[in-house]
């Protein structure tokens, strides 16, 4: 049996075994898909991440197909048409990355595994248990039941997996009322080509972000249904959770220590899903549910707001939209004794801002040489564990601040409002400024920077 179980083979997951097989570690992951997902969520990483990574490969690995984003635009309507309202420059911060380094995530997925821990494909995990100085782990495939024990149990499998550690209602999920709209599609040569461009517009806003091979990433706020939903917090498993479960059993009294806001199960009954987290602003990493709808509409919608908004050339080639909502949830705890909790499993933030697998990487980038030397020595580094949980929870609560704001700020607005919106961020991304936003905007902030 492995020294370390880790529940879900996303990006984070898959980060994670990889870390932890490097430093002499054996893990095993388990997954419910039965293959790699082709789609592409996140496309972006920071600064902090790919200095994270360097050291086993990976950045490398990313850069060798990456486009390097050293600068963003912000864009807003003026008399004369778009016009630039400033610019953020990742290349004059001191740092030894100075760019976001963007590529389909299949591809990010396919550098952070490389030569990594083993992964199980088709397990959905129904439960965890404390045993006393181990942790057995549940899993139902196409053999039937089967029953796992480890040393460590880490859960990396996105929202879909909280329901496994925390208890329903133990964490505040706030609904937001927005809904966007996202695709990758081909665009011609334009000056812009490795710029990232956040495009403010009376209508809402729309990101544009290049990837490999002449395309872009293009997230455009929707006005389909974008009224519904009151944006208020709600909790637990019924308020968006993500669970593909059935919930809690009950079977224990609690991982974490302390019932109440943020304490975690002893056994669940949600499966495992694929880490979500988005970044560059271009994802679903908070991906709600939306009701089904005829994909032609949606492309009808998504063309028309590229050439509101200042991107006609590409309104031609945008055929595949999907459409996503966002929420927020910050869980207080990420560990209980042997089972811990990293990435969109125990923080979700609005994919606009770009944060949000970010936050898992480094999430898992802390945590790996903790646990090395915990099983390497058979002790428990607590301390260090503690001040480990500490950051990352006050580092998803500065993130989730920030996307809220972006979230936002690229609302509709009337004629007057976009106008002194636009006004304003002539002057927040004025010279005196505009560090300030790039720093805040390459994760600076973040705790495991």
């Amino acid at each position: 049996m492995p020294e370390v179980l880790i529940v879900g083979a996303g990006p984070v997951g898959i980060m994670l075994g990889a870390e932890l097989t490097r430093r002499g570690v054996e893990a095993v992951v388990l997954e419910r898909r039965t293959a790699v997902g082709a789609a592409s969520r996140a496309i972006g990483l920071h600064a902090p991440v790919l200095a994270a990574l360097e050291d086993g490969g990976a950045t490398e690995r990313i850069l060798a197909g990456a486009v390097r984003v050293a600068r963003g635009e912000c864009r807003g309507l003026g008399a004369d048409g778009w016009e630039r309202l400033g610019t953020v420059r990742f290349d004059r911060l001191s740092l030894r990355f100075p760019f976001v380094a963007t590529l389909p995530q299949p591809a990010t997925e396919a550098a952070l595994g490389h030569g990594g821990a083993p992964v199980v494909r088709g397990e959905t995990v129904t439960a965890i248990r404390r045993d006393g100085d181990r942790v057995r782990v549940l899993s139902s495939g196409a053999d039937g039941q089967r029953e796992w024990d480890a040393a460590v149990v880490v859960v990396a499998g996105g929202s879909a997996a909280r329901d496994l550690v925390y208890r329903p209602g133990a964490i505040a999920v706030r609904h937001y009322p927005d809904r966007y709209l996202m695709v990758d599609a081909p665009v011609p040569e334009r000056a812009d080509a490795e710029t990232a461009v956040v495009t403010l517009a009376p209508g809402g806003v729309l990101e544009s972000f290049p990837l490999p091979g002449g395309r872009r990433r293009f997230v455009a706020w929707d006005r389909r249904d974008a009224g519904e939903g009151s944006g208020s917090a709600a909790t637990g498993a019924g308020a968006g959770s993500g669970s593909a479960g059935a919930g809690s059993t009950g079977a224990e009294s609690g991982l974490l220590a302390g019932a109440g806001a943020g304490s975690l199960v002893g056994a669940g009954a949600g499966s495992a899903g694929a880490e979500s987290g988005s970044l560059a602003g271009a994802g679903a990493g908070s991906l709600a549910g939306t009701a089904a709808e005829d994909p032609a509409e949606r492309d009808r919608r998504l063309r028309r707001a590229l050439e509101e908004r200042g991107e006609a050339d590409a309104a031609a080639s945008a055929i595949g939209a999907t459409s996503f909502r966002v929420r927020r949830a910050v869980a207080p705890r990420l560990r209980r004794g042997r089972v811990l909790v990293v990435g969109d499993a125990a923080h979700e933030v609005s994919p606009i801002g770009g944060q949000g697998l970010n936050l898992g990487l480094l999430d898992a980038a802390g945590l790996a040489p903790l646990l090395t030397g915990w099983l390497h020595t058979g002790v428990a580094p607590n301390l260090d564990l503690e001040r480990w949980e500490q950051r990352r929870v006050r580092s998803a609560r500065i993130a989730a601040g920030i996307a809220t704001l972006n979230t936002a700020l690229g609302r509709p607005l009337g004629p007057r409002a976009d106008a002194a919106r636009s006004a304003a961020l002539r002057v927040a991304l004025s010279a005196a400024s505009a560090r300030v936003f790039a720093h805040a905007y390459a994760m600076g902030f973040d705790r495991g920077a």
